[in-house]
């Protein structure tokens, strides 16, 4: 058995996923980035305004 046989021996043995799975699994990721996005957004609004308060009290 050369090189090219083996590859396509392996290569049949593969189980491709079916369109649905590849589409649920494409708009979960979607789904998850735009949580975390807008999720550390906040967070990043909430912490430059705490920071900017503290600097403003202690003078600095």
């Amino acid at each position: 058995m050369n090189l090219f046989q083996g590859i396509k021996m392996e290569y049949s043995k593969v189980q491709w996923p079916k369109k649905e799975e590849i589409v649920n699994s494409t708009l979960w990721v979607i789904a998850m980035s735009l949580i975390m996005s807008i999720y550390l957004g906040v967070f990043d609004l909430i912490a430059s305004k705490g920071l900017k308060m503290l600097v403003s009290l202690f003078g600095g």
